[in-house]
């Protein structure tokens, strides 16, 4: 049955926009006329729509892709989830396997904001204050996210004054980025008394659908040594669950 309240001309333009999707190539007006055996004057006439509205743009050699404000419209719909609600299951798991402190980050304006936490029921309990602000240089969360960035933008981070938290913290650019590539390599951060002393903690990163990495999930517990078998656990533990939260948004990779 056909609901009558269904308008023609947006249901073929829905329809261009599938053949387009499928195709994940630019098309002519002739192949998408073919393709939906529609007349070359109305694919036109809906392409010409559809590219003022920013869904289809036009290359130079006259085909048609995709448009940015697709894109645009993905990422509103992946930041309408509840990363939270998603994430805090995980979290919990994390915080009774470990007995550490389990946080939910994401960069913003060059500063890691805390996002969510499972408090640790151990001796020594760490407790942030959700939206708090913390360094990108002295914590595992934060050299993540620089982990992500390009050189030049890792470079004007370490060009200003660096507050040493610790005599751990790094404030240098050649020694960080040395550690920013182990990072790379091994998909995860660790933080070794460089913003707090006796305070040690693992990052791994959450992706989103496009595979951006928005997210850092987080284990932060006073562990005895880097070395020691609980913390190497707890890196096992924190990658795998950063990663199922990952497939939980929608991350393919």
């Amino acid at each position: 049955m056909t609901d009558g309240n269904i308008i023609q001309s947006v249901a073929k333009a829905m329809q261009l926009l599938e053949v387009l999707s499928q195709a994940r190539r630019p098309m002519s007006l002739t192949e998408l006329s073919q393709k939906t055996g529609w007349p070359r004057s109305t694919v036109f006439g809906l392409l010409t729509t559809m590219r003022q509205a920013g869904v289809i743009a036009q290359r130079e050699d006259g085909r048609y892709a995709l448009g940015l404000k697709l894109f645009e419209y993905g990422c509103s719909v992946s930041s309408s989830w509840n990363i939270s609600n998603i994430a805090r299951p995980y979290m919990a798991k994390l915080c009774a396997e470990t007995d550490a402190s389990v946080v939910l980050s994401v960069y913003d304006s060059g500063d890691v904001v805390i996002l969510d936490q499972a408090e640790g029921h151990g001796s020594f309990r760490i407790v942030l204050d959700l939206g708090s602000r913390l360094p990108l240089h002295a914590t595992s969360q934060g050299k993540l996210f620089l982990s992500a960035m390009s050189p030049s933008a890792v470079a004007q981070v370490f060009s200003e004054p660096l507050t040493l938290y610790t005599p751990h913290t790094i404030s240098d650019l050649e020694t960080i980025s040395g550690e920013l590539e182990q990072i790379r390599q091994n998909g995860y951060a660790i933080e070794n008394g460089e913003y707090k002393i006796g305070l040690r903690s693992v990052s791994a990163p959450v992706y989103n659908m496009d595979g951006t990495m928005q997210y850092t999930i987080s284990i932060i517990g006073m562990f005895r040594r880097i070395q020691s078998e609980e913390f190497q656990h707890a890196i096992e533990l924190a990658v795998a669950a950063a990663h199922s939260i990952s497939l939980a948004l929608g991350h393919q990779g």
